[in-house]
């Protein structure tokens, strides 16, 4: 944006968080974040998304040592969701820039039971061969990248064929707007996010809404078929 007041002219320029600076955040969130998931209620949330999901035979496919790469996973807030829904037995490998919250993340699949590994990664170059996953699917992190373009492509790429890949990521709005003012991460119109899928390569792009909690008010869930 800018404006010309008299002989001077200001401009306002968008500036996305480093990846340090990002990772430096996270790490300082990560002991208190799973709480705040289940405070605000995203943990239902998930889990119901998940259900309805099942429910509708989407994820009927998965079974026992289906791989699963949950690309920003947090302290496993949505890998948790799917695992309770689906079969604790999958294959879980967890990414994130922060190595607090894949600690945490650990720790919290270990005491549920789940079948996991967790590496530190970047989605914008994800450490894995291409068609490697019967699922990837990621909570709240495409918006944090500055190119979402890119890490998009690169989950496409270790998705094997025919399969899905579900996101949820913030939407614009004002309970977006002040998250995006804490956070620095952007905000995907429901227009927007399937546009992208489809130019990655997806196809039978559904969106769902979410019904529980505050994710009801900031975000919605995209669900898309690799060709």
């Amino acid at each position: 944006m800018e404006w010309t007041i008299g002989w001077w002219q200001i401009s306002i320029q968008r500036v996305w968080p480093t990846k340090e600076r990002l990772t430096q955040i996270y790490d300082r969130a990560a002991p208190r974040w799973h709480r705040h998931l289940h405070l605000f209620g995203y943990d239902r949330a998930y889990t119901k998304l998940f259900q309805s999901l099942q429910q509708s035979g989407v994820l009927a496919y998965l079974k026992d040592d289906s791989t699963v790469c949950d690309c920003g996973i947090g302290t496993a807030g949505f890998s948790l969701a799917l695992a309770k829904t689906v079969t604790p037995k999958l294959n879980i490998i967890g990414v994130d820039i922060s190595p607090e919250m894949l600690g945490k993340a650990s720790r919290i699949l270990s005491v549920a039971g789940v079948k996991h590994q967790v590496c530190q990664g970047d989605a914008i170059a994800l450490p894995f061969e291409d068609n490697t996953f019967d699922l990837v699917m990621s909570a709240h992190m495409l918006e944090h990248l500055p190119n979402p373009n890119a890490g998009l492509s690169e989950m496409v790429r270790v998705l094997r064929s025919g399969t899905p890949l579900l996101l949820a990521v913030t939407r614009p709005g004002l309970v977006g707007s002040l998250i995006q003012f804490y956070w620095g991460n952007g905000c995907l119109k429901p227009e927007s996010l399937t546009q992208m899928m489809a130019d990655a390569g997806l196809t039978n792009i559904c969106i769902y809404p979410f019904t529980h909690g505050f994710s009801r008010w900031t975000s919605i869930a995209c669900l898309g078929f690799k060709k």
